[in-house]
């Protein structure tokens, strides 16, 4: 490792903006709440506990992307992977309100935890990539 501040193995990588930080933050809470939510599910639902698996991973993965890349596309990658941990929270539970039955997952702390993780990851994000894109005054 070189003494200059941003370069590793001769590397020079931008910093990240605390725009950036945010969101891996937020990308890895959710991951963990997702991830807890699989444990608890997958005796009972293995298919949306597999969704549930699939989202942790595409965060975890998105986060470290965010620290290593510093490109528009990651960010796009990070409200992508919120929106869809989301719409897991939001669909089931509508659907099953459309069929007239009732859904006990909105009262489900950890769901709820974990929608607003990923609410937050995507409006994190979608500031950020519009921040970074916004031209220099």
């Amino acid at each position: 490792m070189s003494g200059h501040p941003g370069r590793l193995d001769g590397v020079n990588r931008p910093q990240p903006t605390t725009g950036r930080r945010i969101v891996t933050a937020l990308l890895v809470a959710t991951a963990v709440v997702h991830a807890a939510l699989v444990a608890r599910s997958w005796a009972g639902a293995p298919v949306p506990a597999a969704i549930g698996a699939v989202i942790a991973v595409a965060a975890l993965a998105v986060a470290v992307a965010l620290m290593v890349r510093d490109e528009p596309a990651v960010l796009l990658g990070a409200a992508v992977v919120g929106g869809i941990g989301v719409a897991t929270f939001l669909i089931p539970g509508l659907v099953a309100i459309v069929n007239g039955q009732s859904y006990g997952g909105w009262l489900d702390p950890w769901a709820f935890g974990a929608l607003l993780l990923d609410a937050l990851a995507v409006r994190v994000a979608v500031f950020t990539l519009r921040r970074a894109q916004a031209p220099t005054r």
